[in-house]
Parts: structure tokens; sequence; C-alpha cells
């Protein structure tokens, strides 16, 4: 990873004639920013849905539908929005930054308007901001040599988890002291600021715009990463996100700051273990490390309707584990064939993809849990996960077997 970061470049190819600025130096550490923001913003409410959802009446179905109207925006607005970064170089820190605009307009509906129709438009607009991911991914991994599209992945997909690790315990105290509504607030001031950030983000030269038309990805491997990634989704939105935040408050009675440390206690092995996937695909396989992670997640989802609140805590640190060992190297493997001029193109494919389990997931637990309860929930989601788990290990000895027989 040291090697990685020591080839950044600024202009795609060494270019001695051209003085690099300090803009451009930083500009892949703006990037990172702007993808630890996006993150803290949208998970400085996540400690205090539930509780919010549960004050205004409403009832598991609805946090589900809440949850998944989410995905559902992130499904329908990935691919438009890499599809429009492949036609931008050159200025997709104004998609990134529009990006943040939708953020702070997410998170003025529910405080300013309070009322039914603010939560849905709010967690579909919050889907719809959040979809600058896509440019943010794959704009950073420009910044590296191909041969390190494995290490950018890992560290950018980190962030996924480094914005969580202090946005949840920080929205939950915030909003034990302040009130629900305040950590809203204050995810519109962060959202602010990564508008601003965004637009002092200079790009690698080397790429040129695309055009219209732009023909849609056909690689096999691309749509099997992206279903993979969505069961993966589907189980942690169905779960750690939902179901699991309900069940706690219910039968266990914790309240907003320890459901923050809940979060915190998934999202920081995740944040560790996804840094050091590309290691663990180096000793065993990027699919055998894959189905190591499969298997942690579904053990850990699993044992969550038998657990107290100490049992609870180890089973969200193995699905932060499960997460952490599939989302960077998933992501990875998804786009490496990809055409250059069809990067973003293809990482919104994946993105949109994996989005319809973070929609499907909640919605479908929210009716098993309000119909058969919470332990078939938590059945049904280890289930396919587990299942998942089996077809990347069969995948993974298919592709053993061809490789020994091309040795032969």
């Amino acid at each position: 990873m040291r090697d990685a970061w020591r080839h950044i470049c600024f202009t795609g190819r060494p270019n001695p004639a051209r003085e690099v600025t300090i803009r451009q130096r930083i500009s892949p550490w703006l990037v990172l920013v702007c993808a630890f923001l996006l993150f803290f913003i949208i998970y400085l409410t996540g400690a205090v849905w539930p509780s919010y959802v549960e004050s205004r009446g409403f009832g598991e179905r609805t946090l589900g539908l809440l949850i998944g109207l989410y995905g559902l925006a992130l499904f329908v607005a990935r691919i438009p929005i890499g599809l429009l970064s492949d036609m931008l170089a050159g200025r997709r820190r104004f998609v990134i930054s529009a990006g943040f605009c939708f953020m702070a307009a997410v998170f003025l509906a529910p405080p300013v308007f309070d009322s039914a129709w603010s939560l849905f438009a709010s967690r579909m607009l919050m889907g719809v901001g959040a979809g600058c991911f896509v440019a943010i991914a794959v704009l950073f991994s420009l910044y590296f040599p191909p041969r390190s599209a494995m290490v950018s992945a890992a560290v950018v997909a980190s962030f996924f988890g480094w914005g969580q690790i202090p946005a949840n315990p920080i929205g939950g105290w915030v909003a034990d002291w302040f009130g629900v509504l305040a950590p809203f607030w204050l995810s519109v001031g962060f959202a602010v600021v990564g508008a601003v950030v965004a637009l002092a983000i200079v790009e690698p030269d080397h790429e040129r715009a695309r055009r219209w038309p732009v023909s849609l990805p056909r690689d096999r491997r691309l749509f099997g990463m992206a279903v993979m990634m969505g069961v993966v989704f589907m189980a942690v939105y169905a779960t750690v996100y939902n179901t699991t935040q309900v069940y706690a408050s219910d039968r266990l009675d914790v309240g907003d700051f320890t459901q923050g440390l809940l979060l915190m206690a998934y999202i920081t092995p995740f944040v560790a273990v996804v840094l050091a996937s590309p290691h663990v695909a180096r000793l065993v396989g990027a699919m055998v490390a894959v189905t190591i992670g499969m298997a942690s997640l579904g053990v850990g989802v699993l044992l969550t309707p038998w657990s107290g609140l100490a049992l609870l805590f180890v089973c969200e640190v193995l699905i932060g584990v499960g997460l952490g060992l599939t989302f960077g190297l998933l992501m990875a493997l998804a786009v490496e064939d990809a055409p250059a001029h069809q990067r973003f193109y293809a990482m919104g494919v994946f993105q949109s993809i994996y989005a319809a389990g973070m929609f499907l997931g909640p919605l479908a637990v929210g009716y098993v849990s309000e119909a058969a309860g919470f332990t078939t929930a938590f059945v049904a989601v280890a289930s396919v996960v587990l299942l998942a788990g089996v077809v990347c290990l069969a995948s993974s000895a298919r592709g053993s077997r061809r490789v020994a027989g091309s040795r032969v």
C-alpha cells in the first residue's frame, strides 16, 4: 500500500514541463475528505432514525420502507451519475459538489417540515446525493497506477467506515442532549462544507470527456460481483440499520447513545478489515476471501435474535468483518476489466445493482418482522447470505480448475 501511495500521479503520465501545484498535490486527499464527509453526514442521523420514526407514530414496516427508499434512489441515480461522470472529465468535482447540495436539502426536510411526506422525500434525496460516491470512488483510483486498483478500492471503501465511526456516537450523543432533530441540523452544516471542498479538487488531466452514445457494459463478472455485493448490503441494511436497532430498543431497552456504540462496534472492524483485504486476497485468493466474509456476515446475522447486549456487540463485529472482506474486493473485481473510458459508468452499474439489495432488503424484512417476528426475519436474511457464500466458494473452485487446466 505504501508503494501505491508513492506512485500517485497528477497528470496521468510524467510531465516534467508542468509544475505540480499545491491543489494538485492535495487533490487525492480532498477526494478522501469528500468520502469521509459524505458518509459522516449520512450516518450522523443513523442512530436516531428508528426513534424519530417511532416518535411520529410509524411502525417497523414504515422504517423498512424509509431505509429501502434510500436504496431505491441509489439504484435509480447511480447509473446516470456514472455516465455523466464519464462525460464530464475534468469537471467531476461539480458532480460531487452537487451531491452534497442534495444532502443539505435532505437534512433540512425533517426539522423544517416535520411531516410524513418530508421523511419519504428526504430519504429519496439522500439516495440521489449519496450517488456521488460513484464519482468519488473512481476519481480516487485515477490518482493511482492501474496495478494498484485493489489498494485504491480498499482505501476509498474504508471511508464508508471512517465516516461512520465518529458519526454514530456523535449523532446519538447530540440527539440525547439536544433533541432528535439536532443531528439533522448538524448534517446540513457538514454538507455545505463538503460541497465547498469538492470544488477545490483538481483531476488528473490524462482523460478526455466521452460523448454519447456509450454502450452498456456487458462484462459478466461486473454483474456477478454486483449481485454478490447486493446480497451483502441487503443483509447489512436489513439488520444493522433496521431491525437490529428496533430489536435493541424494544427487547434490550437501549438508548440512542448505546445504539451509536452498537453501530461503532460494527463499523470499526469493517475499517480495519477492508484495509487489510488486499493482503488477505493475495494470501488466499480474492473469491475465497469474499467467501470468508459472507460466512462471517451470515453467522453474525443468524445469532442476533438470540443475543443479549454483550453477544449483540459480538454479532455486530462479525457483520463488520464480513462487510470489510467483501466491499473493497468486489468493487475492485467488478471494474478491473472495464475500458478506461467507461470506468465511471461501470462503477455506476455496479453500485446501482447492489443498491437494489439496499432497497429490497429492509422493505422485505420490515414486512417479515411484522408478520412473523424478528427471529424469522434474521434467519431468512442469514440463509440468503450463507447461500451466496456457497456460490462464491463454488465460483472460486471453478476458477482454480480453469487455471490448473490451462497450465497442463
